[in-house]
């Protein structure tokens, strides 16, 4: 299903399904609301989003409400999360499905949002977007390319390819490295459904009838952050091949999309290129460090539209085809 993109007088609604609000960040919250209105967008807030507990999240029934307000009102159009953060999976199964396919509109956010943009399309087959989250479109570093990418996305009606970034943020507030060309670990071409985002969190879905089906061409987008320490690599391994062996994956696996890690991660391009050549993926394109995860900037990526990869020995692209 294609999303109908935004326009002037548009109202876009900031929700908090995982972290609330913090008091630190109301200066990135009112840059990335000005940077929504320059596009003539109408922000709005969710009536519970400074409700906070004991993990910094407001409790299951807050997050809800605000969700489902969000859906059922025909004025918002984009949906967008405040923050990630931790256990946007609980919303699960008290969310209202009905009412969510009666009101098709994108949510979109990264990291535990991951769980929320996949779900959403396993039980409504809506497009949805892996991207920057509110607090994120507020950061003053690196800015310009995360939100051209979110406008060319949400605003956008032609198909389009997307770029890498000319340098990143290796940490929040620090020094700024120049961008790489996007690795090829293994060249090809392939056509598929996005689906993907967060390992550590896209895991949660396994079992669930939340998780996507892979039972139709898809090209896998895949990203882990620093939480395991020293011994990320290793879990990205063990997170990737549990999601290798589940049913339909290696049949209908069709490219591997792998996010830039964090320094803080210890994950290595050698690390990596390791993982790829041990899972046997033969025969798909796979290409790494590309701008989506845990660093900034950020592209905006359909889950559940369709993208275009291509990998040569010395060039990768992706192409977004229809979302």
């Amino acid at each position: 299903m294609e999303t109908q993109r935004l326009e002037a007088g548009d109202e876009v609604r900031v929700i908090a399904p995982s972290d609330g609000w913090r008091n630190r960040r109301t200066e990135a919250y009112a840059r990335a609301k000005a940077h929504l209105e320059s596009l003539g967008l109408v922000v709005t807030y969710g009536k519970h989003i400074q409700s906070e507990g004991r993990f910094r999240t407001g409790s299951v029934a807050d997050r809800l409400a605000d969700f489902h307000d969000a859906y059922r009102d025909p004025k918002v159009r984009l949906i967008i999360a405040l923050h990630g953060g931790w256990s946007a999976n609980a919303l699960l199964r008290r969310i209202d499905w009905e009412l969510v396919k009666a009101n098709p509109k994108p949510l979109m956010g990264f990291s535990d949002t991951t769980v929320l943009v996949n779900a959403l399309y396993a039980q409504t087959g809506t497009v949805n977007y892996l991207g920057p989250t509110f607090s994120s479109l507020g950061f003053r570093h690196m800015f310009n390319y995360t939100f051209d990418n979110f406008r060319s996305v949400v605003v956008g009606t032609a198909s389009l390819e997307l770029r890498r970034s000319r340098e990143w943020q290796r940490t929040r507030g620090g020094p700024l490295a120049k961008t790489r060309p996007w690795k090829v670990l293994q060249t090809g071409s392939a056509e598929g459904v996005l689906i993907g985002g967060n390992m550590g969190t896209f895991y949660l879905l396994q079992g669930t009838p939340y998780q996507p089906k892979f039972d139709q061409p898809f090209l896998l987008l895949a990203e882990d952050d620093d939480e395991p320490g020293k011994y990320s690599a290793r879990e990205f391994d063990r997170r990737l091949e549990s999601l290798l062996q589940l049913s339909g994956v290696r049949e209908n696996i069709r490219g591997l999309v792998i996010g830039r890690f964090q320094p803080s991660s210890r994950v290595t391009m050698p690390d990596v290129a390791y993982i790829v050549a041990k899972m046997e993926l033969r025969g798909i394109p796979v290409i790494a460090d590309v701008d989506f995860g845990h660093t900034m900037p950020l592209l905006t990526l359909p889950i559940g539209g369709v993208a275009w990869l291509e990998a040569e020995k010395s060039r990768a692209s992706l192409n977004l085809v229809q979302w």
